[in-house]
């Protein structure tokens, strides 16, 4: 019986590793607005309703207001209006409003282009990522779910004929191939959750650019 629930993980395993392939397509190939809570979603409705009727100065001036009142007196407004312009909504609003609090203003001599600190976990403080490395997140995910059908392979190879190479002796025994499955499964989960922490912050510094985000 416990064979049989173990051969049932492993099963449960292979299916969460191509799953997690498609959750990263689905994630990077169609608007992610939805990931904001209810209270910043209603934050970019009205920064972004604002900005799109921001056509003579007192409509103007209620976008700053708006603005002024959820980022404060720090942020740049013109790095705002393009932000929540209708081109720049999902590049650069939706990081914006996901890592806001994340974000430090640079001392005098840090000022200009890639000045910006974030501040992680609360802990330390770096520049803005200088290189989109979502591409190096898709082939690891990609490799990762490769390994977990190899090892899903290996479960069903050793029932009937064992691995005599002393380095990969654990292979032998179903369990540990549950758990080095599950291990890839988590460390995938991991790199889908930095993949989207980092390609924010690159948006961000493309954002500084183009405008600086502080005064």
């Amino acid at each position: 019986m416990i064979t049989v629930l173990i051969f049932l993980m492993i099963f449960v395993g292979v299916t969460a590793a191509w799953y997690q392939i498609y959750q990263m397509h689905f994630t990077i190939n169609t608007p992610n607005d939805a990931k904001l809570s209810g209270h910043k979603s209603r934050q970019l409705d009205t920064l972004t309703a604002a900005q799109q009727t921001s056509s003579d100065e007192a409509d103007a001036s209620r976008f700053e207001e708006a603005a002024t009142c959820i980022f404060g007196r720090g942020f740049n407004i013109e790095a705002l209006r393009i932000a929540f312009s209708q081109e720049g909504r999902e590049a650069y609003a939706l990081p914006l409003l996901r890592r806001q609090r994340k974000l430090t203003r640079p001392s005098s001599h840090q000022a200009g282009e890639g000045g910006v600190r974030v501040r992680h976990l609360g802990l330390f403080k770096t520049r803005l990522p200088s290189i989109n490395v979502r591409s190096a997140f898709i082939l690891a995910v990609i490799a990762n779910c490769g390994l977990v059908q190899l090892l899903a392979a290996m479960s069903v190879y050793t029932i009937h004929y064992s691995v005599d190479v002393s380095a990969f002796a654990w292979v032998n025994q179903p369990v540990m191939i549950l758990l080095a499955i599950w291990g890839v499964v988590l460390l995938n989960a991991l790199i889908f959750r930095w993949d989207a922490y980092t390609h924010d912050l690159y948006q961000i510094r493309q954002l500084n650019q183009q405008a600086p985000l502080f005064n």
